[in-house]
């Protein structure tokens, strides 16, 4: 009896003891050492803000806007009887969130007068929700993340037109910003810092966005304002400068779907049909040779028809049919190819910006060569790839992916032929060009209409012309969501977004 009472003596003071010390160590034990404590420097936001968002990008671009762009094949995605759950999942309504921290950003840089963290929290504001109006047409943007600062639980929806006009101010408002301080920006993992590119990002988007608008909105006197004025406004000038996202080779920074269970997908019939009709040498970037013929002296690209029944049969199985190009491929498909840093999230190109210029330049909302504008777009596009490629391949090597003269002189690529004829090589060579790029391949798509994308037999009959809004709108913001849908029209993916003139 006395043994045992000992006993419980000594565990009560051992569990005493171990109270203080536990409380004690309580803050330190319990601190994440990810997540950042003073949040009093906008340098502590930035990195996650970046990386999560281009995360998002990546994971949408590459598990849906792929297949409505048709880049990539995929059975059951390409049936298009989308589910409005897939918002957040795939279609970058989870942009909110990181709008949050690049809303708290910008308040910090404001109250510390610190220009350059206050420019680049409204490029990043701009690139966010441009992505996400391009989708959805009509959003929460005015009102947006304001339930911690103004109360705002229940936030209106504004029109794209609206949208826009706040996102060209923005950008605007970003440049002259930019540079105009002597802080140092710290966690900046998209440019290191380097102020100046985060200008020229500013000013090249803002090339994009006005260009997207072109159908409602004449864009020649701010695309002339930007172009005539490099002092003031640069833009990209090379391949340096494009918004890409680069990976590392350590755990948890690789490219976002390297630990993926296979590729996912097919190379799409028509990305495959298109570049083989121009002779176009990135068909060895984008797609792989048939496994049936990937040995052999002739190896053959074929790609899979996006919305079939049975994609496993076509062409006689998948020994026949081409996968995606190795820079994509996820160590599970390709253990001794795959690379955690081959592959970058783009944002914006210079190749973009090129086409851009050009089919500005065409239209006469700048003066310039288009011809110039058009081949420079290309021959970046294809520079970009050949410096992606890690040395360790075979084939394709950077030598492969390097048009000659002869590219360019093809009928079907020389800058030549009526106005249309024109602009319909300057669209083509861009949806090339955006290839994985977000959503962009199929916003521009919706724009130009090329190159022509057919649904399948399999699905509803059409290719989806915007997305639908989440199901947590529908039922959280109910008011705001139907006063939406009563402007813009019915919630559903045959509804055309502002810009999207038929």
């Amino acid at each position: 009896m006395k043994g045992n009472y000992l006993k419980l003596i000594i565990t009560f003071v051992v569990c005493v003891f171990s109270a203080v010390s536990c409380t004690n160590d309580f803050e330190e034990i319990n601190t994440n050492p990810n997540q950042p404590e003073d949040l009093s420097t906008p340098g502590l936001l930035l990195p996650a803000i970046i990386r999560e968002s281009l995360n998002d990008s990546y994971n949408g671009s590459w598990n849906r806007g792929n297949i409505v762009a048709d880049y990539l094949a995929d059975q059951f995605v390409s049936a298009f009887d989308w589910s409005p759950a897939d918002a957040e999942g795939y279609f970058l309504w989870t942009y909110y969130d990181r709008l949050r921290n690049v809303m708290t950003m910008h308040d910090l840089a404001l109250e510390s007068d610190l220009k350059n963290y206050q420019g680049i929290a409204l490029v990043w504001k701009s690139f966010l929700f441009h992505s996400m109006t391009d989708i959805y047409g009509d959003i929460p943007y005015s009102e947006a993340v304001k339930a911690k600062t103004d109360n705002v639980n229940f936030p209106r929806y504004d029109r794209q037109e609206d949208i826009y006009n706040g996102i060209l101010a923005d950008l605007k408002e970003a440049n002259s910003l930019l540079s105009t301080s002597n802080e140092a920006v710290s966690g900046d993992i998209l440019y290191n810092g380097d102020i100046l590119k985060w200008k020229k990002f500013a000013n090249s988007l803002r090339l994009r966005c006005l260009l997207r608008i072109s159908g409602r909105k004449d864009p020649s006197a701010e695309m002339h304002e930007i172009v005539s004025n490099p002092g003031a406004y640069p833009i990209f000038t090379g391949n340096q400068d494009q918004a890409a996202l680069q990976y590392l080779d350590q755990l948890g920074n690789e490219f976002p779907r390297y630990r993926a269970f296979g590729f996912g997908a097919s190379a799409a019939e028509n990305l495959v049909n298109v570049l083989k009709g121009l002779n176009d040498p990135r068909l060895y970037v984008f797609a792989q040779a048939t496994p049936s013929t990937a040995e052999s002296a002739n190896p053959e690209y074929v790609g899979v028809p996006n919305g079939i029944a049975n994609e496993s049969t076509f062409n006689g199985g998948p020994a026949n049919q081409s996968l995606p190009g190795l820079l994509w491929a996820p160590i599970s498909a390709n253990p001794d190819l795959a690379s955690k840093t081959a592959v970058q999230t783009l944002i914006m190109t210079y190749a973009e910006l090129q086409l851009i210029l050009a089919e500005a330049a065409e239209n006469g909302y700048i003066t310039g060569n288009a011809s110039d504008y058009y081949q420079a777009g290309i021959h970046a596009a294809c520079d970009y790839y050949a410096s992606r490629i890690p040395d360790n391949y075979t084939f394709p090597k950077p030598t492969d992916v390097i048009p000659g003269d002869s590219y360019f002189a093809q009928d079907a690529v020389a800058y030549s032929g009526t106005h249309d004829e024109k602009l319909k090589k300057i669209w083509t060579q861009k949806w090339i060009s955006l290839y994985n790029v977000g959503f962009e391949g199929w916003s521009e798509w919706r724009r130009t209409g090329v190159p022509e994308i057919k649904p399948g037999p399999n699905s509803l009959g059409f290719v989806p012309v915007r997305f639908l809004y989440p199901l947590s709108e529908q039922n959280a913001n109910q008011a705001n969501y139907a006063a939406a849908v009563a402007v813009q029209g019915p919630d559903n993916t045959q509804t055309r977004v502002w810009w999207d003139i038929d």
